[in-house]
């Protein structure tokens, strides 16, 4: 007999797998670079040859536009970032969906699956300083791990992005750009695969010196025969005395294609996993 758990279950379990991995990180860790708490924006730094960066966290979006009733849990989300070589890191990422919806009258239908896993290429062309940008390119392979209830075609296509990635300083604030687009298949049935495009500014800003950060986002992704898909973005990070990040933030749709409001809260940390490559 299939064993079933309340929302409330699966997040005490997701919380508890978060504080394992903290203490693991108070073990293990090393500086991070991750940009968690962000959906989209990534930076253009590049892990050193050798070490393994964790990123780990729990989010929840509700959407309801156009009389959707409909909420989603990432419980949790995971992204494993390798440094293999000086200019290039390899980055997976995945985690588990929860997704409950409205159907009829008071009814209402819960499904839960292993979440869509991407595989990234990450290149370093440029490393910059101060106000003069890094450059990197981000080549992404998106594989339709979800069941296919979840899938937003009713085939299983891989698909795949291209983005570019740009990161800077003004005095305090460090900006990242990003800008690129993809091959997916369209939502709609026997249409085949189409275009995306892709774009994400974020900022970090230094609060004091006290290891806290704020963070702001907007980012879009528009996918043709769907509604675009927009959002805003905003938190906190606090790197800790022991060097594992965590962090807090609230998003808001700015879209009819974007969820209306969602949050997450997770953590960071980088430690040597692969010396033979240092």
């Amino acid at each position: 007999m299939r064993r079933r758990y309340s929302c409330r279950s699966l997040f005490r379990r997701a919380f508890l797998f978060l504080f394992f991995l903290g203490i693991i990180g108070w073990v293990l860790v090393e500086d991070a670079q991750a940009l968690r708490p962000f959906t989209s924006a990534t930076d253009a730094g590049i892990l050193d040859p050798g070490y393994l960066e964790l990123e780990a966290g729990i989010g929840l979006g509700r959407n309801t536009r156009h009389t959707a009733h409909e909420s989603s849990w990432g419980l949790p989300i995971a992204v494993f970032n390798i440094g293999l070589l000086e200019n290039f890191e390899l980055d997976i990422g995945t985690g588990f969906d929860l997704f409950r919806e409205k159907i009829d009258g008071n009814r209402r239908r819960t499904l839960g699956s292993v979440a869509e896993t991407t595989v990234t290429a990450k290149t370093r062309f440029f490393q910059g300083e101060g106000s003069i940008p890094s450059l990197t390119t981000e080549l992404t392979l998106l594989l339709p791990t979800q069941r296919r209830e979840l899938l937003s075609a009713p085939s299983r296509k891989v698909g795949f992005t291209a983005v570019g990635v740009a990161t800077a300083e003004a005095g305090l604030l460090t900006y990242h750009l990003n800008l690129g687009g993809g091959v997916v298949e369209s939502p709609k049935r026997g249409v085949g695969t189409v275009g995306s495009l892709l774009w994400a500014i974020a900022g970090e800003l230094p609060i004091g010196k006290n290891g806290l950060t704020a963070v702001i986002e907007f980012r879009g992704e528009s996918v043709r025969g769907s509604l675009p898909d927009n959002t805003a973005l905003g938190g906190l990070v606090w790197e800790s005395p022991w060097g594992v990040k965590f962090d807090a933030a609230a998003f808001a749709g700015l879209s009819r294609g974007s969820d209306n409001w969602g949050i997450t809260v997770g953590l960071a940390y980088a430690f040597k996993a692969l010396p033979w490559l240092t």
